[in-house]
């Protein structure tokens, strides 16, 4: 058991070493002013994506979700005030994510469902009639949006070390023979 505790404490320690050179690196990648010690994670600043899933009456034909963003504060508020507005036992949440930028995010996912030809009024979707849309289609298209957002990202910060590496590698020169 005590080994046990000793890996852990190990891979504790290695992650936050790992954390603060990868800072490092990125504060070199991106230009940014070195600091000297570590920047504390706050969970608080945090942005996150949402979905609520409103179901106004049982036999509704039209299907609508409430879409939102925010930092992990707000979400409890803009629960409450949803369902104010459209009914305690007609909302619930479906989906909920940490995001890059909530508010990129969505509008990525507004225009991709107004392409579709769905109704969007700010933080509303609604399906058209006889949609094939549910809750479990709406959340796996919101994750795939989501995973093409992080792919993007990715791609950016990759472009970027790649121009890093070429002109900033201080290698010399291979000899010549």
């Amino acid at each position: 058991m005590n080994h046990l505790k000793f890996f852990y404490f190990i891979v504790a320690r290695n992650r936050a070493n790992m954390d603060d050179k990868l800072e490092k690196y990125w504060r070199r990648l991106f230009y940014m002013q070195p600091i000297a010690e570590p920047t504390p994670l706050d969970p608080e600043a945090i942005e996150y994506f949402g979905v609520f899933s409103i179901n106004e009456s049982p036999v509704a034909t039209q299907k609508r979700w409430y879409i939102y963003y925010g930092l992990r504060s707000e979400r409890l508020r803009v629960m409450e005030r949803t369902r104010k507005k459209y009914g305690k036992k007609h909302v619930r949440e479906i989906f909920q994510i940490a995001t890059f930028s909530g508010v990129g995010f969505h509008k990525i996912v507004r225009e991709y469902f107004c392409n579709l030809k769905w109704f969007t009024s700010r933080n509303i979707l609604e399906a058209p009639l006889n949609s094939y849309y549910n809750d479990e289609r709406l959340v796996k298209t919101v994750s795939d949006l989501h995973k093409k957002e992080l792919k993007r990202i990715f791609d950016y910060i990759m472009i970027q070390h790649d121009w890093f590496k070429r002109y900033n590698d201080q290698k010399p020169p291979p000899a010549k023979h």
